[in-house]
């Protein structure tokens, strides 16, 4: 959903984007947790869950998680046309033909 859709979401900057993941894979990979990999991966998806579903509401969320599975599929596969940024372009693309 682009900022028009959603009252309180700014238009996404590229640069923050990418801080943010940063920031996310520091905490991640961060020694100072003793704790599972598999625990880590459970405590990210949750705070996507929860986030996604009080920000974008939860039909949207479950949307754009079948559209990133289908990408991790696709890179899985070998597919080279896969890739995350195009699951971005994908959802700004439909909300600007929304409006």
């Amino acid at each position: 959903m682009c900022c028009l859709c959603m009252p309180g979401l700014k238009p996404m900057d590229e640069g923050d984007l990418e801080l943010l993941y940063s920031d996310l894979t520091k905490v991640a990979e961060s020694e100072e947790y003793d704790i599972s990999h598999v625990a880590r991966t459970i405590a990210i998806f949750r705070v996507a869950i929860e986030y996604g579903a009080s920000s974008i509401g939860f039909p949207f969320l479950t949307y754009l998680m079948a559209k990133l599975l289908t990408v991790a599929l696709g890179i899985t596969a070998g597919d080279k046309s896969a890739s995350y940024e195009d699951i971005l372009d994908l959802f700004e693309e439909e909300d600007q033909l929304k409006h």
